[in-house]
């Protein structure tokens, strides 16, 4: 099956040859460039040995990450892009195409592209193949997800999937608006934000960094959306506000990847002035639920399924329960990943049984989703449940912290503490702030408080919890963290 995005490029380049398909901060490519380096990629990788079913993983710039997946598209092989990572992933591959020098992961076949690398192949873009996969269920993308787990895993996408989310973005994600997306093309935001821009025959931004250049970018080429986590947003009108840029043509901020905060989106209003969408979903499902967000919003309240996902809250023996009463959060689509893909074999993990547990707890009310947390990440402290996430958010509000985050350590055997990391400037008083949480959170506040550099996030955006409770045992001392 030859998917429906391996023609895009061609079909552009035919009908808006001198347009602006792809830009970076150093250079652009027109839809008539982009169609020939696709191919021109194509046939080098291939002479290379690339061969459709590989698993080819990228280490690359944004720019050339995109270009070189549409060629691994026309190859028919299972593109995983390892943008914005900063450790290797234990995902087996068959071929790495990566920088010169650069070996993010193991691979028997290391293709070294850069820029001179993809002049080179432009002259032999009319040998280049063309492949299809087998079937409709066929894998074509591969996108790692930290899951319920933390670890992670590679869920796998097939071209129908792909087809079918690509098909219905414009409900809740990319339409044809312009629009800079702050995710990686690791991520499925990314990815399908990449996808839609094609779609629909815009320029995708390819930016590597949310910096002063790659927002001048933006306002330049008139974005109308502005889309990213809620860190990378955050980070982002931080950008804004230092180097005094606007964003006129600026019309929505979509955000996904965890819960805005009530300061987060007080700083958009106030700041930009657009109105806020808010998406959830998961790599695995795609989108779930999308509501357009204010401050003052309940944060757990995240709207009601969108068109063609099928939403359950169901109780520990996995039955569905009545409106109203808390259980654990599943859906299902067509746009549903295979699965994940480990040692070459195709595996269920948390997509089983036509459907994904995405490792939520929540209540439908009325047809709308509230979520209650993260049943991987509430923390147990002799018999009291505590949510990390909204210990984070009153810190983050507090004077002086840029960003924090709660994580589980025990320094005493068999007792359970919470740990606070706190990017703060120098003049934060981390005893105020011991005392303010004490106050506002009795009997759920941290005891103990460290300082960070920064808060490890996965490309989402999300806090790994796990990572600030090994370096803060060891910073303790702590012989074992908790389980």
């Amino acid at each position: 099956m030859v998917t429906s995005i391996v023609s895009l490029p061609a079909r552009h380049a035919a009908e808006r040859p001198g347009e602006l398909a792809l830009v970076s901060i150093d250079r652009a490519w027109t839809f008539a460039e982009l169609d020939a380096a696709v191919a021109g990629i194509a046939a080098r990788l291939h002479e290379a040995g690339v061969r459709p079913r590989n698993v080819v993983a990228t280490d690359l710039p944004a720019a050339l990450d995109w270009l070189v997946g549409l060629a691994l598209l026309r190859l028919a092989s299972r593109g995983l892009s390892l943008n914005g990572m900063t450790t290797a992933p234990s995902t087996a591959v068959d071929v790495l195409v990566t920088r010169p020098g650069a070996r993010l992961v193991p691979s028997s076949l290391v293709v070294e592209v850069d820029e001179f690398w993809v002049a080179g192949g432009l002259e032999r873009a009319s040998e280049a193949p063309m492949f299809a996969y087998a079937r409709p269920d066929s894998i074509c993308r591969l996108i790692l997800t930290s899951g319920t787990t933390g670890a992670p895993r590679a869920a796998a996408l097939t071209v129908q999937a792909v087809e079918h989310r690509l098909a219905h973005l414009h409900h809740y994600w990319s339409d044809e608006r312009r629009e800079l997306e702050l995710m990686s093309l690791s991520t499925t935001g990314g990815f399908h934000s990449a996808l839609a821009a094609l779609q629909h025959g815009v320029p995708y931004l390819a930016v590597d960094h949310i910096n002063a250049a790659s927002l001048r970018l933006a306002a330049e080429h008139g974005v109308r959306v502005l889309c990213g986590s809620p860190v990378h947003l955050g980070t982002a009108l931080r950008v804004l506000a230092e180097h005094d840029i606007a964003l006129p043509t600026l019309d929505e901020v979509r955000v996904a990847g965890a819960a805005a905060s009530d300061s987060l989106l007080r700083a958009i209003e106030q700041q930009l002035g657009v109105p806020v969408r808010g998406v959830y979903g998961s790599t695995e499902g795609g989108g779930a639920a999308m509501r357009m967000l204010a401050s003052g919003d309940d944060a757990a309240a995240v709207g009601a399924p969108l068109p063609g996902v099928e939403l359950q809250i169901v109780d520990d023996a996995d039955k569905p329960v009545a409106a109203g009463v808390d259980g654990f959060v599943r859906y299902r689509g067509r746009g549903l990943a295979a699965g994940y893909l480990e040692h070459g074999e195709l595996v269920e993990g948390d997509v089983h049984g036509g459907w994904f547990y995405p490792g939520d707890t929540g209540t439908l009310r009325d047809g709308q989703l509230e979520l209650g947390g993260r049943k991987s990440e509430v923390l147990n402290l002799g018999g009291t449940k505590v949510d990390p996430e909204r210990i984070d958010e009153i810190a983050r509000e507090f004077v002086g912290v840029r960003d924090a985050a709660a994580y589980p350590i025990e320094r005493r055997p068999g007792i359970v503490e919470i740990g606070l990391a706190v990017v703060a400037e120098p003049h934060c008083d981390l005893r105020a702030l011991d005392a303010h949480l004490r106050k506002v959170l009795p009997g759920r506040f941290p005891t103990v408080f460290g300082r960070v550099a920064e808060v490890p996030r996965n490309r989402m955006g999300k806090v790994q919890r796990h990572l600030l409770t090994t370096e803060f045992a060891r910073r303790f001392a702590v012989p074992d963290a908790p389980r």
